[in-house]
């Protein structure tokens, strides 16, 4: 395995135990701002003309 892919498992091994470790409120917040981005993209102008040139 390189160095490289050694450091990006680490790190998502950091993150997962950081959000983990949140309280719930927490969590659902970070969920609700996924949500929110989510919703954006999808009502996205480059996203629906991409979507049409598919």
């Amino acid at each position: 395995m390189s160095e490289r892919m050694r450091k990006i498992l680490e790190s998502k091994r950091e993150m997962r135990q950081r959000l983990a470790a949140l309280p719930f409120a927490d969590k659902v917040k970070l969920l609700e701002q996924l949500r929110d981005r989510s919703r954006t993209i999808a009502t996205s102008p480059l996203k629906q003309r991409s979507a049409e040139q598919g």
